[in-house]
């Protein structure tokens, strides 16, 4: 029997990187002629599951809500809260992928995702700080955390997570008091599935670079 899962994206951010360059969201910028979250959608419609995207309340709605189902949310400050709200309505999916709406991510990496597991690639040396992840010599998951410490790889932003922990995981002290979504892997042992081939847009450079490199 089939595990119903879903895609969830994250397009409620408060757009403090990119905003001061731009008067849209950095989901609705263009990539190679095509939105940022149309690129998104295009990859996830090839899993063959419902797509859910988190937008704040008030938000413009600019894409098809009869064909992707929108969830809006309270204005937060970490995702772990975002997700909390979320989680309300997701509740009868065996499990959730959650997508940063940022990251160009194949389709290939994408369906590797299920239960509790990760999306990584490899750390580029480039002095960014992002959610660092620690792999053991055979590439299995050893410890996450969130800009803090330098290791090999790097969480590119596709995450997957069993409903039923993830919500258990929510109503603990610990749940509750941890922003990062690393600290829930932390209590896990997550498969990792490895990406070469995403393209990150999260900051004026990082946009910049793959808009005049594409």
């Amino acid at each position: 029997m089939t595990k119903k899962s879903c895609v969830l994206i994250q397009a409620n951010g408060n757009n403090e990187r990119l905003g001061k360059f731009f008067s849209l969201p950095k989901h609705e910028l263009y990539y190679n002629d095509q939105r940022i979250i149309d690129h998104i959608f295009n990859e996830c419609e090839k899993i063959g599951v419902d797509i859910h995207i988190c937008v704040r309340e008030g938000s413009t709605i600019v894409f098809d809500s009869r064909k992707h189902k929108v969830i809006k949310c309270k204005p937060t400050k970490n995702r772990i809260d975002t997700l909390d709200q979320c989680f309300h309505f997701l509740k009868n999916y065996h499990y959730v992928t959650i997508l940063d709406s940022d990251v160009l991510i194949k389709y290939e990496v994408l369906k590797h995702l299920s239960e509790d597991s990760m999306a990584i690639g490899p750390y580029k040396n480039d002095g960014k700080k992002y959610g660092f992840i620690k792999v053991d010599p055979l590439f299995n998951f050893i410890s996450g955390n969130e800009k803090m410490s330098e290791e090999s790889h790097i969480a590119i932003g596709a995450y997957s997570v069993n409903s039923k922990n993830f919500i258990k995981y929510l109503n603990t002290k610990k749940g509750r008091e941890n922003e990062s979504l690393l600290n829930y892997y932390n209590t896990k042992s997550p498969s990792l599935v490895f990406s070469d081939s995403h393209v990150c847009m999260g900051d004026i450079n990082s946009y910049m670079e793959s808009i005049w490199s594409s």
